[in-house]
């Protein structure tokens, strides 16, 4: 049995991920957030079903921020 969450992140048009402090890195058209409970790494999955993996926000090496479709609800969980 798989401890996976699946979250749906479709409402973002794109999600920047800050890793210690380098340049951001820009994933366009975010799917879905694959995590793990105490997991140290996310998991995004864009439209053309690359899987983009970084250190989670909690592990304190990544800065995670995005831009939503809909400006009015900039969040969706």
């Amino acid at each position: 049995m798989s401890d996976l969450i699946e979250r749906d992140i479709s409402a973002e048009e794109w999600r920047e991920v800050i890793v210690n402090l380098n340049p951001p890195y820009r994933i366009l058209n975010p799917k879905t957030l694959i995590t793990r409970p105490g997991g140290s790494t996310h998991r995004v999955v864009d439209a053309e079903g690359i899987v983009h993996c970084y250190p989670s926000p909690e592990t304190g090496k990544s800065i995670v921020r995005w831009k939503p479709r809909d400006n009015k609800n900039p969040v969706q969980f």
